[in-house]
């Protein structure tokens, strides 16, 4: 990165080599985050549809997507049965792996978050139902006009520096078939203050202090006794 540190709103370059040749690329700044149980109604996607067999396809609210990280559970309503059916081994190269007998071509675009399954059978009839879990990176810098390699699998592109805490977080670039590189990138000049803590996390430092505070003045009382 050039530079590798900034404050809210500068523009930065960054430049990826060993990339997949002509592939897309996603940029992702920040902790990782996962989700489970995100809900997707699908509808058929296919072009010139619909194609009664697929693909169908939906996409996540987040992205880019940690390869490896992503699953989904598959509903298919007839209206008098509901056939269901997963999809857990995620190869980290946008394939999945389903123990379902009708699913054909099941993946995940990590740059993008659209992910989906082809049927032998045909959901003309049926309501679809898929349920993602996934990791992803808290902040999506990717340029909004997208950012492809080259024949070489090279890209150089400015990304915005976002409304980030200060300090220093990691800067992931992705691309779809699931290569990953990662650089340290420091924020500075921020106003703004890290996400509140959870209640769990807040109760468990409470009594943390609160064991603290009674030691302390455990100690106190017991130093003082003896000095007499």
């Amino acid at each position: 990165m050039t530079p590798s540190s900034g404050e809210p709103g500068d523009s930065i370059q960054v430049e990826g080599t060993d990339f997949a040749a002509t592939n897309a690329v996603g940029i992702g700044l920040g902790p990782e985050i996962t989700v489970t149980g995100e809900v997707h109604n699908v509808t058929d996607t296919a072009v010139g549809g619909p194609d009664v067999y697929g693909p169908f396809t939906a996409n996540t609210e987040h992205y880019p997507i940690k390869p490896g990280s992503f699953s989904f559970h598959c509903a298919v309503d007839s209206g008098t049965q509901v056939v269901e059916s997963d999809y857990t081994d995620d190869y980290g190269n946008g394939t999945l792996a389903t123990s379902s007998t009708y699913a054909i071509d099941p993946f995940v675009n990590y740059v993008t978050g659209e992910f989906g399954r082809s049927s032998s059978a045909d959901w003309s009839a049926y309501t679809v139902t898929f349920t993602a879990s996934y990791t992803y990176y808290q902040f999506n810098v990717t340029p909004a006009a997208g950012v492809s390699t080259d024949a070489s699998g090279a890209f150089t592109v400015n990304f915005t520096v976002p409304d980030i805490w200060n300090g220093t977080e990691p800067l992931t670039v992705i691309d779809e078939l699931g290569n990953v590189a990662t650089s340290d990138f420091t924020i500075y000049g921020s106003d703004v203050v890290p996400e509140p803590l959870t209640i769990g996390a807040i109760v468990l430092l409470s009594s943390a202090a609160l064991v603290v505070s009674f030691y302390w003045l455990r100690k106190r009382s017991y130093t003082k006794g003896t000095a007499h």
